[in-house]
């Protein structure tokens, strides 16, 4: 009995550090997977910096590029196989509605400016942005709402995406408010404002 007794205590002895570091295995695990996510987070918040501060210097210097780059964010697309002129304060086409403030053209199997053709077909893309109404980069930050969301527009079409009539939709034919703006053209007012020595105007 008593050897039984002394070899119930050794076994014991020897298998209570094994568990022990079974434990400490699992417990490692657990803190390598805590350690792995914080690395992700902080990974995850220097890419916004890095693309926050990235943002703020193309807005300083081109609002259309950063419309633009924000419009391709939007629409989680690229249109034209990213062969893609966005040109400001041009002069309304002949015959153009006196209102029209973007429009584009390219070309297609089916003809310049078909817009029935597929939109993968679509080359020599540009978008437009009418001198009326943005003549300068400076009014283009002072209405940077209205002038994102057309940039975002402009872009759907060259993405194949027609007129909508859903209520709030970047794509309605008209826009008579701030109604249609996207959060991201308006989450990037105070850099462009800022780029162009307007912060604090409204």
């Amino acid at each position: 009995m008593p050897r039984l007794l002394l070899s119930a205590l050794l076994l014991t002895a020897l298998l209570l550090p094994a568990t022990a570091a079974a434990g400490s295995t699992r417990t490692g695990r657990h803190g390598d997977t805590t350690a792995s996510a914080a690395a992700a987070a902080a990974a995850s918040a220097r890419r916004v910096r890095t693309q926050r501060a990235a943002s703020a210097r193309l807005a300083a210097r081109d609002p259309a590029g950063l419309a633009t780059t924000l419009a391709e964010r939007y629409w989680s697309a690229v249109p034209c196989g990213g062969q893609l002129a966005v040109l400001t304060a041009q002069p309304l086409p002949a015959g153009s509605d006196a209102t029209t403030d973007g429009w584009v053209t390219f070309e297609s199997p089916l003809g310049a400016n078909d817009l029935q053709a597929p939109a993968s077909t679509y080359t020599a893309c540009t978008i437009s942005l009418a001198r009326w109404q943005w003549p300068t980069r400076a009014r283009q930050a002072a209405d940077w709402n209205m002038f994102c969301l057309t940039v975002v527009h402009e872009l759907g079409h060259l993405l194949g995406h027609p007129h909508s009539l859903a209520p709030g939709s970047v794509m309605a034919a008209v826009f008579t408010d701030e109604q249609n703006v996207p959060a991201i053209c308006r989450e990037n007012r105070g850099l462009v404002e800022a780029g162009a020595g307007l912060t604090g105007v409204r």
